[in-house]
């Protein structure tokens, strides 16, 4: 007994990894869309079930004699998400995907927009309920560090340890970031600490185009409320969330970048990611050769 009661914790705790939450259900259920509008699909599906049971000659009652009354028995609810309809005419994923992609971008930013302190920002992120990753992350990441900061860095989506922690830059991200500072002479504490997106995606798997753009408001208006002075793009996603492009961007240079909410473009620097240092030699001297280029700008601006 105690063996098997070991072997369903341990399979717990291996679901709780790979971010499983939900038991799997009788009909499919699209948990992108969930949140945000009705599933026709799960409508159509479960009434297509009805009618085959309804109408198939080798079905039988339970009971001869509560044959017609069987049908009197209230049906399963269908889910939650399929129950917010307010209209009964079904309609197509593919038409409703485009709409409830704008809408969620549409609330984001109006979300982003109305808060007016990092506190009031990071609540609102915190009851952010319109995009998907946000009900299997364990924790919402949200920028650290003091106003004004002289250096923003801005991570990559939130890893497994930051996801369980609830602290940006933190398990061995963190430790190789505080190598990194210490080598020019810096320390955590005087610098602002943020995350491209405030969630982890399910598994650490790559952000979608959608929840990319979903998130990119909440990152833009941290920045405009925090308003520190140099931005420090620590791979690819922030880079791209903030330039607006996916080519190849410029490196080994301060590049301006226009954030919504500040009278001035904010000159940012793209560099690896600090997890890079374990890569390989030449990942270390592109890495040392960014953090000399932020030490001279620091020594600069005093």
């Amino acid at each position: 007994m105690v063996y098997m009661m070991d072997g369903a914790l341990s399979l717990l705790h291996l679901y709780a990894e790979w971010g499983v939450d939900t038991a799997v259900e009788d009909a499919p259920l699209d948990h992108r869309l969930a949140r945000l509008a009705p599933l026709p699909v799960l409508q159509e599906t479960g009434r297509q079930s009805r009618d085959h049971q309804d109408h198939d000659p080798h079905r039988h009652s339970p009971h001869p004699a509560a044959g017609p009354q069987a049908r009197k028995t209230p049906a399963t609810p269908a889910p939650a998400s399929a129950q917010r309809s307010s209209s009964s005419s079904p309609v197509s994923l593919s038409a409703a995907g485009p709409a409830l992609l704008a809408d969620s971008i549409a609330q984001a930013r109006a979300v982003a927009a109305a808060a007016t302190s990092p506190d009031s920002l990071k609540a609102a992120v915190e009851q952010f309920d319109f995009c998907s990753i946000r009900i299997t992350a364990m924790h919402t990441l949200f920028p650290e560090g003091p106003m004004h900061a002289p250096l923003m860095i801005i991570g990559e989506a939130p890893d497994a340890d930051e996801d369980r922690s609830g602290h940006v830059f933190s398990g061995l991200s963190g430790t190789l970031l505080d190598q990194m500072l210490s080598a020019i002479g810096l320390a955590r504490d005087s610098l602002l600490l943020a995350t491209a997106l405030p969630w982890r995606p399910p598994g650490g798997r790559p952000p979608t185009d959608a929840e990319r753009r979903i998130c990119q408001p909440f990152l833009e208006r941290a920045i405009a409320l925090f308003a520190p002075q140099r931005l420090l793009l620590c791979g690819r996603l922030p880079a791209h969330l903030l330039t607006g492009t996916n080519k190849a961007l410029p490196r080994r240079s301060w590049q301006p970048v226009s954030v919504a909410g500040l009278p001035a473009p904010v000159p940012a620097l793209i560099m690896r990611h600090p997890l890079q240092l374990r890569a390989s030699p030449t990942a270390r001297k592109d890495i040392w050769n960014d953090l000399l280029l932020v030490a001279q700008m620091l020594q600069q601006n005093g």
